[in-house]
């Protein structure tokens, strides 16, 4: 069974989010390699179901995304009701958006912890201010979740405002300063390629997950995603198909370029997230 430990499900307010509207993997870079998806054209959760499955898909995280515009955030009830719903194949990870204050950020945090989180999900170059993800104002939220358990994923890459805000220098910051937070730079902080490959071999509380651009073919340096996952003999990296931005048929099969040994590709699609998660599935 494999894990997808980046999904963005087409449920209720996940709908709204720009990444539909078109879908992402139908516009500029990802359309000239990728597949289209009908669950992600439709905005069909049916579908999106019925896709998982013929990926070999058993279960993923839905993951969150909470920014200053409520209009293109998803709503952390849904992706709580999601987990409730669905507790065999969905891990709810919250969005969390300090521009909104952090008293109220912390508040949203205890009432998602109490509902059944086990992750959350910061953007921090996307709030108001941009931040970097060693910013003082973020270690309140990094030391609830390290305290609670929590796992927490930065989104980091050039769409992630200017590039010094995907640096993964900040990321060894907070990885040093919470040593036992469990800390996931999606989107594997590219381009920020070959550095960001050797934060896991010193913090072994960091974990990669460079989804889109792992599996993209086009994506330049790509081929370094390969090579990074035999360098840390396929430990601390992730997979996620980063639904609706890549099929997810597609992804799984992209990744077979790579010519990956049979202990590494089982640790990539799934048992680095079942021990990320301690889960036994």
């Amino acid at each position: 069974m494999i894990f997808d430990f980046r999904l963005r499900p087409p449920y209720r307010s996940f709908q709204n989010l720009g990444i539909f509207h078109p879908p992402c993997n139908e516009m500029p870079p990802q359309k000239h390699h990728a597949r289209p998806s009908e669950a992600a054209r439709n905005r069909d959760f049916d579908a999106f179901l019925k896709e998982m499955e013929s990926a070999g898909i058993g279960a993923g995280v839905v993951m969150g995304r909470r920014v200053p515009d409520d209009a293109v955030s998803v709503s952390n009830d849904d992706i709580l009701e999601l987990g409730r719903l669905f507790p065999d194949t969905f891990v709810p990870f919250v969005g969390l958006d300090v521009s909104r204050g952090v008293a109220a950020v912390m508040v949203e945090l205890e009432k998602c912890v109490s509902g059944g989180a086990r992750g959350v999900a910061l953007e921090p170059a996307m709030s108001l201010p941009p931040r970097k993800a060693d910013a003082a104002v973020l270690y309140p939220v990094y030391a609830r979740c390290e305290q609670a358990g929590l796992v927490v994923v930065l989104t980091m890459s050039f769409f992630q405002g200017d590039l010094d805000y995907s640096d993964p220098v900040a990321v060894q910051h907070v990885a040093r300063d919470f040593p036992r937070l469990q800390i996931v730079v999606a989107h594997g902080g590219y381009p920020w390629i070959p550095m960001v490959y050797q934060l896991p071999l010193v913090h072994g509380n960091v974990w990669l997950l460079p989804d889109i651009y792992a599996f993209n073919p086009m994506a330049p340096g790509n081929a370094m995603f390969g090579e990074a996952m035999q360098w840390l003999d396929g430990e601390n990296i992730l997979f996620g198909s980063a639904f609706p931005c890549y099929n997810m048929q597609q992804a799984v099969q992209d990744l077979t370029r790579f010519h990956l040994s049979e202990s590494v590709t089982t640790k990539f699609l799934h048992d680095n997230a079942c021990r990320l998660l301690g889960l036994n599935m």
